[in-house]
């Protein structure tokens, strides 16, 4: 191998190894983003339940909500 040929391959393995650089900060970028909709899920989840006991709290008769409170306490 010559100079040139060396000199090349050393630019071209440089290029390979940038460009995966590049990808790994991209698909950390990607991990960030679905880590962020994994905890936003399980805090919408979390909100729909809540709204879910509130309604069902409400849709109970008047005398049974009361009473819940009263035993709650």
């Amino acid at each position: 191998m010559d100079d040139s040929a060396i000199s090349q391959a050393v630019s071209e393995v440089t290029q390979v190894v940038e460009s995966l650089r590049e990808a790994i900060n991209q698909m950390e970028d990607v991990l960030e983003l679905v880590e962020l909709a994994e905890r936003q899920k399980l805090t919408d989840e979390r909100e729909i339940d809540s709204l879910r006991r509130l309604l069902r709290q409400l849709q109970q008769p008047r005398g049974v909500r009361g009473e819940r409170r009263e035993h709650d306490v």
